[in-house]
């Protein structure tokens, strides 16, 4: 036992904190031939064609991967932002978060230091400080492979999770009475309470991030994103699908009804005419389609979103979309040409 753990721990050592970009089809090929995985081979290929995804970064399985991932992604999505606005202002909420950390009882001495590598990073961004190296992706992929600075970022953001979640307390409470057995056992037979569970479940490194702790940070940053479920069970029950394409049923739905062309199903429910209609039902049904999460902020007005993390048993990867298809090229025909063959 001990010396299989000690294989694992060897080949964790060796694998990047955060990984370079790779195709998408990594994944296909990563469970192709494997005994009793044809539901993830279908799962990956529906990522490629239907979800639009083209690459994936991985992350180390350490147990701060969903940290790691969403700093990376969080940060990355800053650098590439072009509305200046929203960008100061986020910066400006970033900066304010020391004083949540202040209000839920953290050690200002402690924080600051786990802060520091977070804000050098940020500072480096549309800098016009001419001794700054202004931050590009590669400087933003070597920052998180040195472990001091990927891993000050990673702990900064667990005790802003934990702080979030112990400021609202109330809104998450109901969420600990749903645990798994391995998570409520904290609690020893008695009522789960927020400070045993930040303590032992956010706070610590190397334990792995659920449902409760991705919707406190996302809130916490105002940040929205989505987690794409690559598992033979999906998605947790309790976590609210993000169903677009039922979503973009019901829209169009209410607007064919408006205008008098809608039907009603055999359900009750408005059914959309046409072959796109039929495309999306196709798609919703798709045993191989993976569970959307979003993860959004409620009455938000600023916020931004960073895009999908990919989540397999016990473990998140940053996916990456594919860029939109280019729009055709307008041809303006020239004077004298129009109606000639």
């Amino acid at each position: 036992m001990e010396l299989a753990q000690k294989v694992k721990d060897d080949a964790l050592a060796n694998q990047p904190l955060i990984g370079s970009l790779e195709p998408i089809d990594v994944l296909e090929k990563e469970y192709a031939g494997g005994q009793g995985v044809d539901g993830f081979v279908a799962k990956a290929k529906w990522l490629r064609d239907v979800g639009g995804f083209s690459g994936l970064r991985r992350t180390r399985g350490d147990g701060d991967c969903f940290y790691r991932s969403f700093a990376f992604a969080f940060i990355q999505r800053l650098l590439h932002f072009n509305d200046r606005p929203m960008h100061h202002f986020i910066m400006k909420h970033i900066e304010d978060t020391k004083s949540l950390l202040k209000q839920a009882g953290f050690d200002e001495t402690v924080y600051l230091d786990f802060y520091g590598p977070f804000h050098d990073l940020l500072v480096r961004m549309h800098t016009t400080d001419p001794h700054v190296s202004e931050l590009n992706d590669a400087d933003l992929q070597r920052a998180f492979n040195d472990p001091e600075t990927s891993n000050s970022i990673v702990v900064y953001l667990r005790l802003l999770t934990s702080a979030f979640l112990k400021l609202n307390e109330d809104d998450f409470l109901p969420f600990l009475f749903t645990l798994e057995d391995d998570s409520a056992a904290v609690f020893e037979g008695k009522p789960p309470n927020m400070a045993t569970f930040c303590a032992n479940h956010v706070e610590a490194i190397g334990k792995e991030a659920d449902h409760v702790q991705i919707a406190a940070l996302s809130r916490c940053l105002k940040v929205s994103l989505d987690v794409a479920y690559l598992s033979q069970n999906g998605a947790p029950p309790e976590t609210p699908l993000a169903e677009e394409f039922e979503e973009l049923h019901s829209a169009e739905g209410a607007a064919a009804s408006n205008s008098g062309s809608a039907s009603i199903s055999a359900s009750g429910g408005l059914e959309v005419p046409g072959s796109e209609a039929a495309q999306m039902r196709r798609a919703r049904d798709d045993p191989s389609k993976c569970d959307i999460v979003h993860f959004e902020i409620p009455g938000a007005v600023a916020h931004i979103d960073i895009g999908t993390l990919l989540f397999r048993p016990g473990h998140y990867d940053v996916l990456v979309s594919a860029p939109p298809p280019a729009s055709p090229e307008v041809v303006i025909p020239r004077a004298g040409q129009q109606g000639k063959q």
